[in-house]
């Protein structure tokens, strides 16, 4: 018998593929209508239990997920929210859900430098976030 040569592939190393699925604007806004009408099924800090991702799995069936994907989803939402949140109580910059930061020239700098601090923010200079307004009265 005669070995092949070459490299061979531990598959132990490689990655699981990630659940991965497309959110539109409106099944964002699906989710987070769910969450809200289910907020008082949280625990601390919003921690949800695997039955209620099932339940919000099976909402989202317009656009079918999965318990991982919808949990996910909430995960970066959450932390989307904690990015806007911080953006809006900066000094010098002003935040609306229409036009983000709305930085103007004058203001270029502060924006550099808050970004310097903050490079998740930096997709928000003139775009807002329409979740917002939202997500306030449930996430601490």
């Amino acid at each position: 018998m005669t070995k092949k040569k070459g490299k061979q592939h531990d598959a132990s190393l490689v990655e699981p593929k990630q659940d991965c699925c497309i959110w539109s604007e409106s099944d964002e806004a699906a989710f987070i209508r769910h969450m809200t009408a289910n907020k008082a099924k949280a625990g601390d800090g919003l921690n949800f239990d695997k039955a209620f991702w099932s339940s919000a799995a099976i909402e989202m069936a317009n656009q079918p997920r999965s318990q991982e994907a919808c949990q996910s989803k909430w995960v970066q939402i959450c932390k989307l929210y904690h990015v806007i949140e911080k953006i809006m109580h900066a000094s010098g910059i002003s935040y609306s859900p229409e036009l983000g930061a709305n930085i103007r020239p004058e203001s270029e700098t502060i924006w550099e430098d808050y970004v310097k601090n903050n490079p998740q923010a930096k997709a928000y200079k003139m775009k807002g976030w329409h979740h917002y307004e939202a997500l306030c009265d449930i996430i601490p």
